[in-house]
């Protein structure tokens, strides 16, 4: 299966270059990748004596992961040349440029001969993708080179077809090494792999960075003085179709308690106006976070249109609704659980191994409809004592997965 993804691959190149002369988003996208691998290339060769470890992550949930691990590289071995390649157009340039690592750089799309100057330049002895990510030609460039290769914070794929799961068994029989993230992602790379796949479960490094994260915040952030809501209800990484199911909650006296915070995903201004106007249609007023000091406020509806702010304003929440669910795939949901909350998103949870561990263990719904959102809402005290528990047990079980993936990668 692999090699014909690699034959597939090379007759694809001739018309990536056909289709770019009239796709300007196309066109972009490989003018950055090869700029990116020119910039790489002309930097200074590492000794012959210097370690070099190559991270990868396909969006910024891995590249988060990718964190937790490069700070313990740093910690560990302040010497060893650190490389962070990203996939994803969403992690902007400000985030990858913040990252700990040496050489920084988008990494070229994967046809056969897209990594061979790399590996030759740089000679890493390691390379590391996380979660779900996999590359065939990247793969078979590592074994090519004699790079030992791995996947961290291991996710299952969600394959469902006989010719897909055939492709992942021959994908991930790549790698050197997997580690899932979880005892249950173990169990179910062996129903794959078969039960002589070299498995060992770490634990999910994304959850060393988000209790850094939240830990070592010095922002305050509270209710508004007086406020006259006892329940506040997050609405975490919003879309439309997120609004337009939880947002007729509003009208429903039984949650005439309850604050709606709006966190969208993007704070565009047509993103703001949007759910200002889903609010008005429904008969209620809306305030934005920007409108007076937050402390006075004292709307029920609040529309939050900037950013940076949402993972503490948790800690003031009853509930979380976490967007990207319903119509795509859940957004972070370990935010949420560290402070203990109830968590609500939509059924495209498969490639979260974090959200399907919190729905196993009773602490994450998904949901389809407004009703199924209403019974979580109204659960009772005793419940939601036990759902606090256990979603803060879970983030404390996975601490130091960082720690235990270095030492795995060391031995």
């Amino acid at each position: 299966m692999v090699l014909i993804y690699r034959i597939l691959t090379i007759l694809l190149w001739p018309f990536v270059n056909v289709f770019s002369l009239f796709v300007s988003a196309l066109r972009e996208f490989l003018r950055i990748r090869k700029n990116d691998l020119k910039r790489i290339l002309s930097a200074p060769n590492p000794s012959q004596d210097t370690k070099v470890v190559w991270l990868h992550a396909a969006s910024v949930g891995e590249l988060d992961q990718c964190r937790a691990l490069a700070k313990v590289f740093r910690q560990k071995e302040p010497k060893t040349l650190l490389l962070q390649s990203v996939t994803s157009s969403s992690v902007r340039d400000s985030q990858l440029e913040a990252f700990d690592a040496d050489i920084k750089f988008r990494l070229p799309m994967d046809f056969p001969w897209s990594y061979n100057a790399i590996f030759i330049k740089f000679r890493p002895e390691i390379l590391v993708l996380m979660s779900w990510d996999r590359w065939p030609n990247l793969l078979l460039a590592a074994r090519k080179f004699g790079t030992r290769s791995y996947l961290s914070s291991a996710v299952p794929p969600s394959q469902k077809g006989w010719l897909g799961r055939k492709m992942d068994r021959s994908v991930f029989a790549l790698f050197t090494q997997i580690f899932p993230a979880h005892a249950s992602s173990e169990q179910e790379f062996k129903n794959l792999l078969g039960a002589k796949a070299r498995l060992k479960t770490l634990g999910d490094c994304r959850i060393d960075t988000v209790v850094q994260k939240v830990e070592s915040n010095t922002k305050e952030f509270s209710r508004p003085n007086s406020y006259p809501f006892s329940k506040i209800l997050v609405l975490a990484s919003t879309y439309e179709p997120c609004e337009s199911l939880l947002l007729p909650l509003i009208q429903d006296d039984n949650f005439k308690d309850f604050a709606f915070w709006i966190f969208p995903h993007k704070t565009s201004p047509d993103r703001i106006q949007f759910i200002e106007s889903k609010v008005t249609s429904l008969g209620k007023v809306s305030s934005r976070y920007t409108s007076l000091p937050f402390e006075k406020q004292n709307s029920r509806i609040i529309v939050f249109d900037v950013l940076g702010l949402l993972a503490f304003a948790y800690k003031s929440a009853d509930f979380a609704y976490v967007g990207g669910g319903l119509h795509n795939r859940v957004h972070n949901v370990l935010e949420p659980a560290y402070f203990g909350l109830p968590i609500l998103t939509g059924p495209k949870i498969d490639h979260s191994s974090e959200a399907k561990e919190l729905k196993r263990t009773g602490g994450l719904f998904t949901i389809r409809s407004l009703e199924d959102a209403k019974k979580v809402l109204l659960l009772n005290e005793v419940e939601l004592k036990r759902i606090s528990r256990t979603n803060r047990a879970f983030l404390e079980s996975g601490r130091g997965a960082g720690e235990r993936t270095y030492l795995e990668l060391r031995k």
